[in-house]
């Protein structure tokens, strides 16, 4: 019964030992750092097939969305050091992928417009409680996203996009420019502004 346990076992680390020494040939894991430089905005009619970017002057509010891309400029990389040890070789054909960490947090996004929105929101005032970001249990108000990015410490891409969606139609003007603010933790802003759009 004994030598039946021990074969047993030794079949299971003959298995684990030759899947071990399987090269997968995986590029070395990096951490990649990168400071927030910049803004790039387009306009989203939800209507249209993806990308759904739209430089029409005229987008049903229903439909209205801003895609917000990050510029942003690598600092430094650090290469992780190779563990040794037969599990993690013997996982080792799933290869991990690169780790991208900003050196600042988003504090804030804020959103204005050149013009009236409604009674309550004249030109200039913050129109973020009017957009959500989707996710992927539903739509996520601004300051919820920013709490979910700044609680994760890494992102697993390099280029941050998003896309915001206007929840509630404007009442006073239909035309709109809309400003977008990031708050950062450095103490900077980064701003970016869409081209005029007409809501209908």
């Amino acid at each position: 019964m004994i030598k039946k346990v021990f074969l047993v076992l030794g079949l299971a680390l003959m298995s684990q030992l030759i899947v071990a020494c399987v090269d997968c040939n995986c590029p070395d894991s990096q951490t990649f750092y990168f400071t927030n430089k910049g803004l790039a905005l387009k306009n989203i009619d939800t209507a249209l097939p993806a990308p759904m970017f739209s430089s029409a002057g005229t987008i049903n509010s229903a439909n209205y969305g801003i895609q917000i891309q990050m510029l942003n400029e690598k600092i430094t990389a650090i290469r992780k050091p190779v563990k040794w040890g037969l599990m993690q070789a013997a996982y080792a054909c799933s290869c991990e992928g690169n780790y991208f960490m900003s050196k600042e947090n988003i504090s804030a996004i804020r959103v204005f417009s050149n013009n009236d929105f409604d009674s309550s929101h004249p030109k200039g005032t913050d129109l973020s409680v009017y957009f959500k970001v989707k996710q992927y249990k539903g739509m996520t108000t601004l300051a919820d996203y920013v709490k979910i990015l700044n609680d994760a410490n890494y992102i697993y891409d390099e280029y941050f996009f998003e896309s915001i969606y206007l929840q509630t139609a404007p009442v006073s003007s239909k035309k709109h420019k809309f400003k977008i603010v990031f708050a950062l933790s450095d103490g900077r802003t980064l701003e970016a502004e869409t081209t005029e759009i007409e809501l209908i």
